[in-house]
Formats: structure tokens, C-alpha cells, sequence
């Protein structure tokens, strides 16, 4: 069983990734796919901040980086609320070089059951999908009643409405959206979660770069999905209807803890 992340490399994606990684092993993953995309980041920064997590990180299962960088996508560079190098300038260079599978390859030999992370914008989601079986798809986007937070969408759909909508209308799925995430108990920027692990390092960054960003409240926005993925006793489910007329299945957090009490290292 492979775990496929789709990351548009900022703070939060660093943060699903780091989390998503420690664990993959012990939750069955054989393989794990790293499908760097435009969004957060130009799509060439985002290829290079997961190389940069490839050769920090050491995980349990092989890992390969996907290189989307031949392929159209929509992208901004959001500095203010990522950093500089779109991951809160935490991650040296590094010193060894870490292989990437060109993305048509990657499409060619993607067979067999997978999990599916989208935490970006949507645009090749549907190339994926397309390929092997999809067992369980969850995606960080979206917002049903909760204030938007780019040009009157989130995100992540605002990036590309069209193939949004085409994904959520054809394939079965569980939307972590902006009413998910925006979470009394999920919000950090009042009280830092302390630790020494590096998804806690990263996620005290991201509460830092919303005070220079001027954002109201922090969300580690994409390490909820992976929370979802990992842990859906922790939510509820429910069908809701977008402004676009979406009609997405979309988690609520119901577990009662705070953010700082459900980081795992």
C-alpha cells in the first residue's frame, strides 16, 4: 500500500509531511510518495523543499520525491506567511543529492491501491486519480460557512476552481476545510505546543510567521488532514454544499483536545 502526498511545499506541508512520515510504517504504508506542486510556493520551490525533507528526515519506508516542474500549474510564493524558502528557513541545504521520478513516469507506474493526500491546489489531482485505486482520498480545501482567505475561496480551491470541482463531483472523498481546521481547540497562536520534536519546531515557526503575516489565529491547516487520515475516530462526518455548489463530505474535529495535545512526534 503506497501513501501519496500531493504538498505545494509551505509550513503546513512541511508539518504533514513530517507527521505522515513518522508513522508511516506503523500504519501499513509501504511506500511513500512525495508529489511536490504549485500553490504556496512556485512548483520549482516546492520540488526543492521536498528534497530538502527527503535528505533531513530518515523514514521507515522508501520515499520518492515527484517532480511536477514540466507541468502547468497555478502557484503564488506567499513569503510572509512561509518564509523565504517557503518552509520557514528552518532546512539547510542538502548536502546529498536526493533522486526525483519525473511525474509522467510516476503516472505510468502508479497500479494497485494508494492513499491519497491532496494539501494544494487540485490541478493534477485528477491525472492520479485516473490511476490504480484509490482507497481513501482526503484533501485540505475548501470552506462551507468560515470566512475565506483568498480572493473569496480558500486557498487551495481558489488556485484552481475548475479542477476542484471536477474532483469533488466524480470521486468519493473527505474535505478538511477551512471549517474543520478553523477550530477553537486547533488554534495555537494563544499557547505554542512545547517539544523538541522537529514537527513541533516546525509548527511553533508557523505560529511565528503568522504574527509577521498578521493572521487571525494559527492552523496548522495540513497536518489536520493527516490527523483525519490517521485518526478519523476523531472526527464526524458531514455533507455540506459550497458556494460554487459543491457538494463535499466534510470532516468536523470532534475529539475535544487541544492542537498541542494530539501533535505526535
Amino acid at each position: 500500500m503506497k501513501l501519496i502526498l500531493c504538498c505545494d511545499y509551505g509550513l503546513d506541508d512541511a508539518a504533514a509531511t513530517v507527521d505522515a512520515l513518522a508513522h508511516a510504517a506503523d500504519d501499513g504504508y509501504e511506500s511513500v510518495a512525495l508529489v511536490a506542486v504549485g500553490g504556496n510556493v512556485p512548483r520549482t520551490v516546492a520540488l526543492r523543499n521536498a528534497m530538502k525533507l527527503a535528505a533531513f528526515l530518515k523514514p521507515k519506508v522508501p520515499v520518492e520525491i515527484v517532480d511536477t516542474t514540466a507541468v502547468a500549474q497555478p502557484e503564488e510564493f506567499l513569503t510572509t506567511i512561509h518564509g523565504n524558502d517557503g518552509m520557514g528557513d528552518l532546512f539547510p541545504t542538502p548536502e546529498r543529492t536526493v533522486q526525483t521520478v519525473p511525474f509522467a513516469e510516476f503516472l505510468r507506474e502508479l497500479t494497485g491501491e494508494y492513499d491519497l493526500l491532496s494539501l494544494g491546489p487540485m490541478t493534477l489531482v485528477p491525472r492520479i486519480l485516473e490511476r490504480g485505486v484509490c482507497r481513501t482520498f482526503v484533501f485540505m480545501g475548501g470552506n462551507i460557512a468560515e470566512e475565506p482567505n483568498f480572493h473569496g475561496y480558500e486557498f487551495n480551491h481558489a488556485l484552481d476552481r475548475e479542477a476542484f470541482s471536477a474532483v469533488v463531483k466524480q470521486y468519493p472523498h473527505t474535505a478538511v476545510t477551512m471549517d474543520t481546521c478553523r477550530h477553537a481547540l486547533l488554534n495555537i497562536q494563544d499557547v505554542p505546543p512545547e517539544g523538541d520534536s522537529l514537527l513541533h519546531k516546525i509548527v511553533r515557526r508557523s505560529r511565528e510567521m503568522t504574527f509577521i503575516s498578521g493572521e487571525k489565529g494559527c492552523y496548522i491547516w495540513d497536518d489536520i488532514a493527516v490527523k483525519y487520515l490517521r485518526h478519523p475516530e476523531w472526527f464526524e462526518r458531514y455533507t455540506a454544499t459550497d458556494r460554487d455548489g459543491n457538494v463535499l463530505t466534510v470532516a468536523r474535529y470532534v475529539a475535544g483536545k487541544a492542537y498541542a495535545q494530539i501533535i505526535e512526534k
